[in-house]
């Protein structure tokens, strides 16, 4: 494993862990909204991934854990920003097709930004947002507070109204309709969080999709017994995409 850094569009340098050997092939590893690199099933899938001896990259977004930023950097716009740097880095490499994974928020950054990428061949999202726009109809209380106060502490950072602003200009479900790639879309059933039915709609959206709804899962996954499988599931679905496409 190294550790490497570069930067966004913004300047600011993000820092995350490549593993594997150099290639053409290699996924992207996007953890959720108050995640960072480091997340359960961020390592889990690194382990998976390594196993399969695909190469592949694991980041902070802008930011969150080591990566540079602040709170006001944690928008959807800011997040695709940072992944497409990301997906550079690895071109620059000599990384030819990309898989991608998202968490939550960064399942949703991931298919906005393979929308706009060609070179991404495979994508797996799990407990992914479909409707960003929507997240004051959904959470209304607790926005209506947001942008009375002008911010609202979210793990340990208090979060500016950028972040309602800019969910505004986004649309996931829009955006899958244009991705050529295959989606793997996970997830789970008792998610209070983000409903089962974003998970119907962004397959149902997309061109080629495995849906794959897990009984008893809540938002993270917090339970290992619905994690371990689900991750599993997505390593063995990016691996798989990402060698028929090296063999096509």
């Amino acid at each position: 494993m190294s550790r490497v850094f570069f930067s966004n569009p913004r300047g600011l340098k993000l820092v995350g862990d490549f593993e594997g050997e150099e290639g053409p092939a290699a996924v992207i590893l996007c953890h959720g909204m108050l995640s960072s690199r480091e997340s359960t099933k961020i390592a889990y899938l690194s382990e998976q991934l390594r196993a399969a001896n695909m190469p592949h990259l694991r980041f902070d977004f802008s930011g969150r854990g080591e990566s540079e930023g602040g709170p006001n950097d944690i928008t959807y716009s800011g997040q695709m920003e940072d992944l497409q740097a990301a997906i550079d880095y690895l071109l620059a490499r000599g990384v030819e097709r990309v898989g991608l994974f998202g968490s939550s928020m960064g399942g949703s950054v991931a298919l906005l930004a393979a929308a706009r990428e060609e070179r991404v061949v495979a994508i797996g999202t799990i407990a992914a947002v479909a409707y960003p726009a929507e997240v004051e109809e959904r959470y209304p209380v607790d926005t209506h507070r947001w942008r009375k106060e002008g911010s609202i502490e979210l793990g340990g950072q208090l979060i500016g109204v950028s972040f309602l602003d800019d969910a505004l200009t986004h649309d996931v479900v829009s955006a899958v309709r244009v991705i050529r790639a295959p989606l793997w879309v996970v997830h789970g059933v008792e998610d209070a969080t983000v409903p089962v039915s974003d998970a119907h709609d962004i397959a149902a959206a997309a061109r080629a999709a495995s849906l794959n709804l897990v009984d008893g899962a809540d938002h993270r996954f917090s339970n290992a017994l619905h994690m371990r499988p689900a991750m599993k599931s997505i390593a063995e679905f990016l691996v798989r995409e990402l060698c028929v496409t090296s063999r096509s």
